[in-house]
C-alpha cells in the first residue's frame, strides 16, 4: 500500500492533479526532506570549513592562501584577478562577485596594503546550499555557542562571533535568520 501511494504521490506531484480531478498540487514530502537535509549538510560542511581555515586567518576556496596581516593587495589580485568593484567613496571592500556557482569576496586592506579583513559572500546560485543555509540553530550545532552576539548597527543584523585562535569569525545574520556574509579578521 505505501508504494502504491508513493506512485500515486508522484503522479500527481508531476500531472499537477489527484487522480485527475484538477485538484491543486501538493509537494512531494520525500523531495522536500531531501533538499532540506542535502541543505543543512552543506551549510554544516561550509560552517566547518570557514572555522578550520579561520584559525590560519584564511578563508576557504579560491580565498585559500590569502592570509590576513601577510598577503598583500597585490597578492588577492594575482590569485583573483582585478576586482568586480574597487574600494571607492565609503566602500572600504574590493568586491569580487560569485559566477557559475563560485563564491564572492570582499577584500579591506591596511594601510601597508596587507589584508586587514575578508568578507565571504557564498555563492548566488543555489545559495540555500551554501551562506544561505546557515542558520543560529546550524551554528550552535557545528560551533557551540557564540563567543558574543552583536546587533549590526543600522540593519537589524545579528553578528554571532566566534573566535579561532588569533582571528574572530563573525556570522552576520540578516532579517531572515540566515546567513547574509561571514567576516574574517584579526583579534
Amino acid at each position: 500500500m505505501k508504494k502504491t501511494m508513493s506512485v500515486l504521490t508522484a503522479a500527481a506531484a508531476l500531472s499537477g492533479t489527484l487522480s485527475g480531478f484538477g485538484a491543486a498540487p501538493f509537494p512531494n514530502q520525500t523531495q522536500a526532506a531531501t533538499l532540506s537535509e542535502d541543505t543543512n549538510q552543506s551549510a554544516d560542511e561550509l560552517v566547518k570549513d570557514l572555522y578550520n581555515t579561520a584559525y590560519k586567518g584564511e578563508m576557504p576556496k579560491q580565498a585559500q592562501g590569502l592570509v590576513i596581516n601577510k598577503s598583500t593587495k597585490g597578492d588577492v589580485h594575482a590569485a583573483l584577478g582585478e576586482p568586480e568593484r574597487p574600494i571607492a567613496g565609503d566602500n572600504r571592500f574590493e568586491l569580487y562577485r560569485w559566477n557559475m556557482g563560485q563564491p564572492g569576496y570582499g577584500f579591506s586592506y591596511h594601510q601597508d596594503m596587507t589584508i586587514s579583513e575578508i568578507r565571504y559572500f557564498g555563492t548566488g546560485v543555489e545559495r540555500q546550499q551554501n551562506v544561505g543555509g546557515v542558520t543560529p540553530e546550524v551554528l550552535r550545532n557545528e560551533l557551540g555557542r557564540a563567543n558574543r552576539v552583536l546587533t549590526v548597527p543600522f540593519t537589524d543584523e545579528i553578528d554571532y562571533v566566534y573566535d579561532t585562535g588569533q582571528y574572530e569569525l563573525h556570522f552576520v545574520m540578516g532579517t531572515d535568520q540566515t546567513a547574509d556574509h561571514v567576516n574574517l579578521k584579526a583579534k
